[in-house]
């Protein structure tokens, strides 16, 4: 057989074939493409790819950090690193300044009834100073009579004890400014009083205490004796009328 003729039959059993392997394709049923399940995998392996370059990107930055901690010789000190600096902590921390002392005066409406223990009132009208105690009621002291000199600061001073051993004090401040705080010195020490003004700056005010009678007052008829002075101070801490 010559060569022609072998090439001539090699090429029918090729086409043969052909038709063989496409009548077998006929009867085939392809199965579905599995969708989902590729979407998962390429969704994991997209996970894994993120994953893999952030560690990469850590560990880029690390790097340098470990470096610099060892430029001196010695490892990283977490506690130096997270210590504040001495001049951020003066600067977020700065020293307190000394507060002044609360304000004891305050406005009152003219009449309006002020208690200060039980059975103890006072109030203020244009004409002066009112005060009610169990056993002394509708007491009155004028502030525009003329017995006050207005023209000058000062201030007066009545005292009262009552029956539970304490002392009532109280009186008439006047001069020019705006009261802020009133303060009884005893012989025991310095007193917080409560100050009151009438709206408009008449020019006068009213200021009473009630405190514990002091063992060094017993056997004095006037309680008034162990007062030293009473002071009266603006806003700004200058006195404004004393006696």
């Amino acid at each position: 057989m010559n060569h022609s003729s072998r090439s001539a039959r090699a090429s029918a059993e090729a086409e043969r074939l052909r038709e063989v392997f496409a009548e077998a394709g006929q009867d085939l049923t392809p199965s579905a493409v599995p969708l989902r399940a590729i979407e998962r995998a390429g969704r994991r392996r997209l996970r894994r790819r993120r994953a893999a370059l952030l560690g990469a990107a850590c560990g880029g930055l690390l790097v340098p950090l470990t470096l610099f901690g060892l430029r001196d010789g010695s490892g990283p000190d977490p506690a130096r690193s997270v210590k504040p600096s001495p001049s951020r902590t003066a600067s977020a921390s700065p020293s307190p300044s000394p507060s002044a002392p609360a304000p004891t005066v305050r406005t009152v409406a003219p009449g309006e009834r002020v208690r200060v223990a039980s059975g103890i009132r006072i109030w203020l009208t244009q004409e002066g100073k009112h005060w009610s105690e169990p056993d002394w009621p509708d007491q009155f002291r004028s502030a525009v009579d003329g017995n006050l000199d207005l023209t000058r600061p000062g201030l007066s001073l009545q005292s009262s004890g009552q029956d539970d051993g304490r002392v009532f004090y109280s009186g008439i401040f006047y001069g020019p400014g705006t009261p802020s705080r009133v303060e009884m010195t005893t012989d025991a020490g310095p007193v917080a009083a409560v100050g009151l003004t009438l709206p408009g700056r008449p020019g006068w005010g009213v200021w009473y205490a009630l405190t514990e009678r002091p063992a060094s007052a017993d056997g004095q008829e006037n309680p008034a004796d162990i007062v030293s002075k009473v002071t009266v101070y603006d806003a700004k801490g200058r006195v404004m009328a004393k006696g």
